[in-house]
């Protein structure tokens, strides 16, 4: 006979049993119940871009016993060998999880659903992006969204929304990855139809994902900036069943607009940008939206759009069913700087002095947060508007000022550079770098671009960026990676008429030597700060940083990763996740690693090798009660960091667990 049914063997069976039941109740109990399901139904994880995960199995104790449960390769990565004819990918998006499904879309937007525990494939959708053509930063994506109709059942009753790098809005059945034919023209809306005025159609893509409010789908664009001829950014709504245009919102007003009259001369007429590339943000209850706009174009010279120039860099709420207006703020007046608004809306409850207030906090490339009542748009702290430099570029007028939070602090340096700011990693290299800055405009932030060229810092890459941050709603504490870089901004002497011709629609005369000058204006727009190819500014260049909204502080701040030759804190872009195990993931520069922060501390407490670099944002989930609790990452690289910094460029798709 076995143990299990020889009477002797019965009786130890009973007893063991029962001391494991004691053990039990003496633990508590019911707080062994199985564990809670949670996933991850929107690229910010919630429709406000928290990017939080309430589970905590993994934690600080555990993290560095991670172990792979499984790997999938989609294979759309890819490096040009001539970077004029097509475009590089970048692997940026970040997947969902839905029903155990994981949903990943890759750089030429083909939609794939795995089983989220097993990694198995279950069904491919692919658009049939053209392959060939140059998009501005590459083939990218940063994710798709869902929605559940909730008055229907069976197929496409829970779709996802694709929007495509050639401009399309897809809707597709979640079960079985098929097109929802009663949306558009067979699952498709075309966001060409309507854009004007669209010289190249790859002029106007889409790079961040749709955003599903009530049964509304809103989109954005993003557009390649500083052509002399532009397509309008403006946002639009359309029916998440039928995919018919619900409303637009016209970024750029046009006469009789509230706001028409910040272009001044009627260069509304002509204005181009100020387009949403950002990912947007929803707050379903309140049926509103947030979107995030970026800068008028030309991004460093704006004499043929003077004035504060609405809606340009501009945080708006709008009702979600109708395009209306409820709230704005301009975070930069008349941009000259590429200062758009480049990250997600953070939606957060915060409690300051017993009273709780629904927030949306926006964070910019100039190291700004700016915290917001939600419903009405008063600011959450004091926003001051200050005197900053005027410019001295002919037909150039800056705007008198600006606005600056009083809290929290720049998350990133924002003063004029002194030689104590300068790398010194040799004698020479320090002089060479004071002797180049003593020749330039160096004000502090908001110095105007000028003819003999001026400082840029924060530049255009941040502050903070596209990956935005990640906030613990339990307690409001913000985790956010910021690049610390400079840049230098030239505007050409050139005469004033032809300038301001450069990039208006119409090129009044002298057609060839606009074009000329057009082609000298924008490259010299913006320049790195170095000498002999080596910055001028000492690291770190990327850090990441721990602010308490509620208090308006900053709690912590750490370096990145090291650079490839060992210097410590490495610029990159990569969205962070914190979770309810007290750790932020982080990655995002060139080096193939992912980093487990203590949340309280910013320590890191464990390192993961990857197989290329992670732009795209880690998640984390449960697919069944009692289940394991996975981190997912998608390290897939980037072609600039793979032709011009040595990186390696992936496919990957991976599942992290801890061992049984």
């Amino acid at each position: 006979m076995t143990p299990s049914t020889h009477p002797v063997g019965r009786t130890a069976r009973i007893v063991e049993v029962f001391f494991l039941l004691v053990i039990w109740a003496a633990a508590g109990g019911a707080a062994a119940e199985p564990k809670e399901v949670a996933g991850w139904p929107h690229p910010g994880g919630d429709p406000g871009g928290a990017r939080f995960s309430p589970l905590e199995d993994i934690h600080r104790a555990n993290v560095g016993r991670l172990e792979v449960a499984w790997t999938y390769r989609h294979g759309d990565a890819h490096v040009p060998d001539s970077p004029a004819r097509v475009a590089g990918t970048a692997f940026e998006a970040t997947p969902l999880m839905i029903d155990g499904k994981l949903i990943i879309s890759t750089p030429y937007n083909r939609v794939i659903a795995l089983d989220a525990e097993t990694g198995a494939e279950i069904w491919i959708f692919d658009p049939g992006v053209d392959r060939g053509l140059r998009y501005t930063n590459g083939y990218l994506n940063r994710g798709v969204e869902s929605w559940r109709d909730p008055n229907a059942t069976g197929f496409c009753a829970s779709r996802l929304f694709v929007t495509t790098i050639d401009s399309r809005l897809i809707a597709l059945d979640l079960e079985s990855g098929r097109a929802c034919p009663g949306f558009g023209e067979n699952g498709t809306v075309d966001l060409h139809v309507g854009i004007e005025p669209l010289i190249r159609p790859e002029h106007h893509k889409m790079t961040s994902p749709a955003v599903a409010v009530g049964d509304t789908v809103v989109v954005g664009s993003s557009l390649a900036d500083n052509r002399r001829v532009q397509p309008s950014g403006d946002i639009r709504g359309f029916d998440a069943r039928s995919g018919r245009l619900r409303w637009r919102f016209h970024v750029i007003p046009r006469e009789g607009e509230f706001g028409v009259e910040t272009w001044e001369e009627e260069s509304w007429r002509r204005g181009a940008g100020a387009n949403a590339w950002a990912p947007l943000s929803a707050d379903p209850e309140r049926q509103l939206v947030f979107v995030p706009t970026s800068t008028a174009s030309p991004d460093f010279y704006g004499g043929a759009r003077l004035g504060d120039n609405l809606f340009a860099d501009s945080l708006l709420a709008l009702r979600a069913d109708t395009g209306e207006r409820v709230w704005h703020f301009q975070t930069v007046h008349h941009d000259l700087w590429d200062y758009d608004n480049a990250s997600q809306p953070l939606l957060v409850t915060l409690e300051r002095e017993g009273r709780k207030t629904d927030v949306a906090a926006q964070l910019t490339k100039t190291g700004f947060v700016y915290i917001f009542d939600r419903e009405t748009g008063e600011p959450f702290f004091p926003i001051e508007e200050r005197p900053v430099p005027k410019s001295d570029v002919p037909g150039e007028r800056a705007s008198p000022t600006q606005p600056f939070p009083t809290r929290p602090p720049a998350l990133s340096p924002v003063h004029a550079l002194t030689r104590n700011d300068l790398w010194a990693r040799t004698p020479e290299h320090v002089e060479a770098c004071a002797q180049k800055l003593a020749g330039l405009r160096n004000e502090g932030i908001f110095t105007p671009p000028s003819e003999k060229g001026s400082i840029l810092h924060p530049a255009v890459s941040g502050g903070a960026n596209w990956p935005g941050g990640a906030v613990d709603p339990r307690n409001g504490i913000l985790y956010v990676p910021v690049t610390n870089l400079a840049m230098i901004t030239t505007v050409p002497p050139l005469p004033d008429a032809l300038r301001r011709s450069i990039f208006t629609r119409w090129l009044p005369g002298h057609r060839r030597a606009a074009k000329a000058a057009a082609e000298t204006v924008a490259p010299r727009g913006g320049g790195p700060f170095r000498v002999n190819g080596q910055s001028c500014l000492k690291p770190p260049w990327g850090l990441l940083v721990a602010v308490d909204l509620a208090r308006g502080e900053i709690l912590w701040r750490t370096s990145t990763s090291k650079t490839p030759d060992g210097i410590d804190g490495a610029a990159g872009f990569g969205p962070v996740l914190v979770t309810a195990g007290g750790l932020v993931f982080h990655s995002g520069t060139s080096v193939p690693e992912l980093r487990a922060h203590d949340a309280e501390t910013g320590e890191i407490v464990a390192t993961i090798d990857l197989p290329a670099s992670l732009n795209a944002g880690p998640i984390s989930y449960r697919v069944r009660p009692g289940g394991k609790q996975f981190l997912v990452v998608t390290p897939g690289g980037h072609h600039i960091y793979a032709r011009y910094q040595g990186g390696l460029m992936g496919d990957y798709v991976i599942a992290y667990t801890l061992p049984d």
